[in-house]
Formats: C-alpha cells, sequence, structure tokens
C-alpha cells in the first residue's frame, strides 16, 4: 500500500482531474488523448514524462516532440520540478531540431557531414532565385515563393527529386521539377539543407538504413508527440517508424485546432490513428480552465458546423462570464479606432495591455490597428513582424559565422562578400565564381585558396582584405576561441561597427543595438552551454521562430494573426475583420475542406480569450485604393442570435467628413462597376510581404545592381527608398517605379 502511493507521488504534486490521470497512468500502447482548447494539454503532457520517468524510464529512453522550441523549454523545466533531478539525455524538441540531430549523427549515411548548415525561408528564396536565373527561367511564369511552395509540398510528402520527375506532366510541372532538381544538387553542393529537408532526410535515412532504424527504434522505448493534429506526412512516417518495434506511442491533439493544411499538415493523421496504431486506447479532455461560459458556448456553437471532426463538448466550472459581442463598424479605420478607445478604457480598470490581444487573418491588417495605437498612445507588440534573427545586420554576422562553420556555404559568402562595402561587386564575384568552379571549390576555399592578384588589380585590394579576415577568423576558430570573441573580432576587422557608429542615423542606431544585442544573446548562451560549440549556436538560431522568442509584456497589447495565437491565451480578445473573403479566405470559397479549416482558424481565435470576446466586421473596407464592401462571415451568420450580443457601432465611433464619405462611396460604386462581387480579388492577393520593404533589407536594381535599403518614407503610390548600392553611391527611389526585386 505505501509502495502503490510513492508511485504516484509525483503526480500528486500534479492537480489532474480524472480523465488526466488516466491518461498519464495508462501504459498499455498505443495511446491517443483529444485535449480540446484550455482543457491542460501541457499538464498532461508534463506529467506523462515525469511519470514515465519516475516509474523507471530512463530519460535517453523518451522522444517528446513538441511544436516550439518554447514549448519544450517549458515542459523539461516542469519535469525537472516534479521529479527534483535534472533530466540529461532527455531528448525533447520540436520535430525538426530532434531531427537535426539525428542528422548530425548520422547524415553521413547520405552524404552531409555533420557541419551541414540549415537555410531558413529567405535563404531558400535566395537559391531558388539562382536556380531560376541558371536554368533561365522567367520569373514571371514561375517566381521564388511559388517554387519554393511547390518544393516544400513535395518535401513534406518525402517526394524524391527523381519521384517528382516521372510524375510531372505539362510544361509547368516540368519546369517545377528541373527546379526541384537543380535546387537539391546545389543543397547538397554547399552542404546545406532546408527545414523541409531536415525531416524528409530523417525518413529517407531510416528508410535506406535498416540497422540505423532498428537502433533507434531499441533507443526509444516511448515516443510522445505535442499538437498531433498539425503533423504533416513526413513527421508521421517518423513517428510510425520509431513507434514500429514497442509500439508506446503518447499522441495529445485537437482535431478542431487542425489550421496548418496551408503547409502540408493533414488532420487524418489524427482522425484515423487507431486505424494506424491499432488497440489504441482514446482519452477525451473535455474540462476548459481558460474561458467563461459564454465563451465556450460560442465557441462550440462555431466549430459544431465542421462535419469532419470528432463529436466533443467543452464545459467549464468557471462562471457565466460577460456576453459574446458582435460588432458592425462602418469600415476598418473605424473598427480599429473604436477598439483603440475600447481597450485604453479597459486599461483604465484593473486589465493591463498584456493582457490583451487583437487576432487578425492576415499580417496586412495590422497597419490600420498599428495606426490607430499610435494615434491612441497604446504600446503595443506585433507579433510575427520581422523577427530579430531575419533583421539584414544580424544576418550579415550570422553568414560570416556560418562559413566558419561549413566553408562550402556559398549562400552566405554570396550575402557578405562585400558586406561592408568593399569594392566587390557583380563582376568581381564572378571573376571568383568562375576560379572557384574550375579547381571544384566553393566560394570561399576558392578565395582562401586563389592568387588574389590573379582575380584583376581593381579586385586585389577587396578580396586580400576578406581573404585576411577569414584566415584570422578561421584561426581563431580552431583555437576554440569563444563564440563572442569570434564576433566581437569579425566586426572589429570589417568595420561593421564603425560604419553603423559613423552614419548616427536612427537606423543605423537601431541596427547598432542590435547587433549589440546579438553579442549578449551569444555571451548568455555561452555562459549556459561552456560544452557547446559554435555550430550548435548557430542551429539553435536558425531552428527559432516568433513564438519562441516573444515574451508578454505587461502593458504592451497583442497584435498578431490567429495562426500566431495558437497556444496562448489572453483576458480580453478582439476578433477583427469577420468578413467573407477574409475569414474564410476567398480563396478557399470552393473546397469544403478548407472552409473547415477556415472556420477552425476561427474556433482557435475565439479559445483564446478567457473573460472577454469582442468579434467585429465592416461594411466596407480599403483595398487597393479603393472602398469595398464586406459582408458579415458565414461562419457568423450561420450562428443563433443567442449565443452573442449583437452591435452596431457603425454610427457611434469615429465620424469622419461627410464629403470624405461620400468620395469614398462614389470610389466604392465606381469600383463595383468594373470589378463584380466574383471579380474582386481575395484577400490572400493583397499580402504584406509583396507589398511592404523593410528598412535593411536587400534588394536587386536592374540596372544598379544588388543594394540595402538605408530608409523609408512615405507609403503607397508615394512610398521613397534610399538605397545604398555595391558601387557605394547612395540613390533614391519611388517603390512604385523601381521594380526592386528581392
Amino acid at each position: 500500500m505505501i509502495q502503490f502511493k510513492n508511485r504516484f507521488s509525483i503526480l500528486d504534486k500534479m492537480v489532474l482531474n480524472s480523465v488526466q490521470r488516466d491518461a498519464v497512468l495508462y501504459t498499455g500502447g498505443p495511446e491517443l488523448v483529444f485535449a480540446g482548447a484550455g482543457t491542460g494539454k501541457t499538464r498532461v503532457l508534463t506529467a506523462k514524462i515525469a511519470y514515465l520517468i519516475d516509474s523507471g524510464i530512463a530519460p535517453g529512453h523518451i522522444f517528446a516532440a513538441t511544436f516550439t522550441n518554447k514549448a519544450a523549454r517549458e515542459m523539461r523545466s516542469r519535469v525537472e520540478s516534479l521529479i527534483g533531478i535534472p533530466v540529461n539525455g532527455l531528448w525533447i524538441g520540436t520535430f525538426h531540431s530532434l531531427c537535426a540531430r539525428i542528422l548530425r549523427m548520422e547524415g553521413r549515411a547520405i552524404s552531409y557531414d555533420s557541419a551541414f548548415t540549415i537555410y531558413d525561408s529567405d535563404d531558400q528564396l535566395s537559391l531558388i532565385k539562382k536556380v531560376l536565373k541558371s536554368l533561365d527561367i522567367d520569373d514571371r511564369s514561375i517566381t521564388a515563393r511559388q517554387a519554393a511552395g511547390l518544393i516544400s509540398r513535395y518535401k513534406n510528402r518525402c517526394m524524391t527529386v527523381e519521384e517528382v520527375e516521372k510524375m510531372a506532366k505539362g510544361f509547368y510541372e516540368q519546369e517545377i521539377s528541373r527546379i526541384y532538381k537543380q535546387y537539391q544538387k546545389l543543397l547538397r553542393e554547399q552542404q546545406a539543407m532546408d527545414f523541409d529537408d531536415l525531416l524528409s532526410n530523417t525518413v529517407f535515412l531510416f528508410r535506406h538504413n535498416s540497422e540505423l532504424l532498428q537502433r533507434y527504434q531499441r533507443l526509444f522505448k516511448y515516443v510522445l508527440v505535442d499538437e498531433y493534429q498539425d503533423t504533416n506526412t513526413a513527421q508521421f512516417l517518423i513517428i510510425k517508424e520509431l513507434c514500429a518495434l514497442h509500439g508506446n506511442i503518447f499522441a495529445v491533439g485537437d482535431d478542431d485546432q487542425s489550421i496548418y493544411g496551408w503547409r502540408g499538415a493533414q488532420i487524418d493523421n489524427i482522425l484515423y490513428f487507431e486505424n494506424v496504431f491499432p488497440n489504441t486506447r482514446v482519452f477525451k479532455l473535455e474540462q476548459n480552465y481558460r474561458s467563461c461560459r459564454t465563451i465556450l458556448n460560442f465557441a462550440n456553437a462555431v466549430i459544431a458546423d465542421n462535419e469532419k471532426r470528432t463529436q466533443k463538448q467543452l464545459w467549464t466550472e468557471r462562471n457565466e462570464g460577460e456576453a459574446v459581442q458582435v460588432c458592425r463598424y462602418r469600415d476598418d479605420r473605424q473598427e480599429a479606432l473604436a477598439i483603440a478607445e475600447k481597450i485604453t478604457n479597459s486599461v483604465k480598470g484593473k486589465i493591463r495591455g498584456g493582457d490583451v490581444a487583437v487576432l487578425f487573418r492576415t499580417n496586412a491588417q495590422s497597419r490600420v490597428f498599428e495606426e490607430a495605437f499610435r494615434r491612441s498612445r497604446i504600446p503595443y507588440i506585433l507579433v510575427g513582424g520581422i523577427s530579430f534573427y531575419e533583421r539584414a545586420e544580424i544576418k550579415d554576422c550570422l553568414a560570416y559565422l556560418r562559413l566558419l562553420v561549413n566553408p562550402r556555404d556559398d549562400l552566405s559568402f554570396d550575402r557578405i562578400y562585400n558586406v561592408p562595402a568593399r569594392g566587390l561587386g557583380e563582376k568581381a564575384r564572378e571573376q571568383l565564381a568562375d576560379y572557384a568552379k574550375k579547381s571544384s571549390l566553393s566560394m570561399l576555399q576558392g578565395l582562401l585558396n586563389v592568387d588574389v592578384a590573379a582575380l584583376g588589380s581593381r579586385y586585389q585590394k577587396g578580396f586580400s582584405e576578406l581573404k585576411s579576415i577569414f584566415e584570422l577568423l578561421i584561426d581563431l576558430c580552431n583555437n576554440g576561441t569563444p563564440v563572442e570573441k569570434i564576433l566581437n573580432e569579425m566586426l572589429q576587422l570589417t568595420g561593421y561597427l564603425d560604419i553603423l557608429n559613423k552614419e548616427k542615423t536612427e537606423e543605423s542606431l537601431g541596427r547598432l543595438e542590435n547587433v549589440n544585442e546579438l553579442l549578449n544573446a551569444i555571451a548568455i548562451w555561452s555562459r549556459d552551454n561552456p560544452d557547446k560549440k559554435l555550430s550548435d549556436f548557430l542551429e539553435e538560431v536558425s531552428l527559432v521562430s516568433d513564438i519562441d522568442s516573444w515574451e508578454k509584456k505587461e502593458n504592451a497589447v497583442n497584435l498578431m494573426t490567429l495562426h500566431c495565437a495558437k497556444g496562448l491565451e489572453f483576458k480580453h480578445v478582439y476578433l477583427v475583420g469577420l468578413e467573407d473573403g477574409i475569414i474564410p479566405s476567398k480563396q478557399n470559397f470552393d473546397d469544403e475542406s478548407k472552409i473547415e479549416e477556415e472556420r477552425r482558424l476561427l474556433y482557435v481565435g475565439i479559445t483564446r480569450a478567457m473573460e472577454k470576446l469582442e468579434c467585429s466586421h465592416v461594411d466596407q473596407r480599403w483595398r487597393f485604393g479603393v472602398l469595398l464592401p464586406g459582408v458579415p462571415s458565414r461562419f457568423l451568420q450561420s450562428l443563433p442570435k443567442s449565443y452573442f450580443d449583437y452591435k452596431d457601432e457603425s454610427i457611434s465611433f469615429g465620424q469622419i467628413n461627410p464629403s470624405v464619405e461620400k468620395k469614398a462611396a462614389m470610389r466604392s460604386k465606381v469600383s463595383q462597376q468594373v470589378q463584380s462581387p466574383s471579380e474582386m480579388p481575395g484577400y490572400e492577393d493583397f499580402s504584406q510581404e509583396t507589398v511592404e520593404f523593410r528598412m535593411g533589407q536587400y534588394v536587386r536594381h536592374k540596372s544598379y545592381g544588388r543594394g540595402r535599403i538605408l530608409s523609408i518614407s512615405g507609403f503607397g503610390d508615394d512610398m521613397k527608398l534610399t538605397v545604398l548600392f555595391n558601387d557605394g553611391v547612395r540613390r533614391k527611389l519611388m517603390a512604385k517605379f523601381a521594380n526592386l526585386e528581392n
């Protein structure tokens, strides 16, 4: 009896309801836990890991896959707190980080060194643009982004180049096949993998090396997977292979929160789990600890219209709470101003800005709210904007460091060979590239081996300087110099900091602060990881996401997309832009499965709210310089009115000049004459990525070549850019007419 009590002592430290406890204690084979929003999914996963370790399973025999690095860190910390000792050896992290770990150790089996570089999405696009140029493919017929999307889809399905070549029908598919083949060739030559490669290469590794697979099957006695509804084909195959020997899989997820179909997630993985893993024990977590009853009733009513789902009903012991509000506004500007006023009134009370979130379908919707918040002096944080490690100056620094780990990384070399400017333009690069190609060397290897005088007197000074810099940095790296000292030395040798200091502009000072912050981050990382190397730091950086680095700020209101909000919670939530064409997206009107995913996306947004939820739609929205009519989302229209209070606030807030309103109406009328509703562009066609530039961004001009954006003024048709080109000349350009490329 005493032994029985000790066995459960770990669980007694956590407050678990009966269903949660049963799920944790079950060890009879495959297990699927349907964990509804706010039902304690993380608590159950944490308790399961702690219970397994406490029962005698060594941490090194547990494989726990999460979908964010932040979740992995929090889970590890909680487990250690529960059991009272460090869980050294525990395999816990994102699928990408766990697969990267395997590939670092086993990559030679598929001809990869342990020091391979991980390319992010920007790197991927840059490399694909090179492929398009080398294959003489017009980027107006196939853009780099289109090619990247299709290649990602192939990799998520674990389709090889050869398989894609065989199935290619018609000119377009054959061209994509050519791009895919050349892209993979360059990746291998540069000893690089993109994010999708981390998964698909792990699958190929297991498929073609049965002895290695069996070793990992014996190693991992238990496989735990978070957010199982968002797994793609590659992730599913990895899980299936690892579980084939023991059958001990613990999957946690919620089909009602499957929102990543557009990037390869397969909802069928969770819906048909029992078919793949026979004798599965199923648990349903339906008690919600987050939201009040009115919000849950609203959420249940929305998701009930989906047919492809497991039946479940969230409930709570919390109070009834405020009624859900559905508000009508005249236009998107009024919507933003009204919500800004409401938030201002809220934060005057007991609610902090950090407890409030404004959620929207696309990044482009953030602009009017940012303007309204600045006008109302409301501090805010935009989640999902340019992340720290995507800033141009940070990528410059990291490119230098990446080359020290992987000298075959030509993409990183192309980024920094003339950064800071040292008189080396495109022709200079071509000179070096010719030598490197003839010698079967990478660009950096070519630079280190060539007699720079042979590259031409015009380029001798610049190349000599760059060669000396890398020779010194390589020596430091080989001698085991700490990472922060290597970066400091690079900044001194290149004069990078001096240039930023001399500019004395707001932009340069901001960039200087970012570089200093990178130095701080490396110093802290080195202190916390004394046994790790530069390659380890670069891997961690390459796998970080926006949500990983997001921290709730006490007084700052949170602006983010619905996708970014998944897994988070806020006391007050404003769901904006609930119109047909936005949510659901117009692009998905003809596909019922995608309509259901859009409904799940709305459901995710609703279930972020704890105490107060307001949804809003507008009569007309500014798009493409005209006011276009808005129709309330079909998801709202299908709901019985008993689930919310409807308020028409189109007159109450933000009265505008009648003459302005008249002109806007005339524009709208003209627009409707030109474009029928069915011909109107979908909201997704007007993404932030296609219409906005950012300071520090690298661009290419057909006449002036490559350059970097120093400053931006104005917006829309009046936007002006100041660009520093590689020839050292600053030019002011009208963004509308410049035809700049990334």
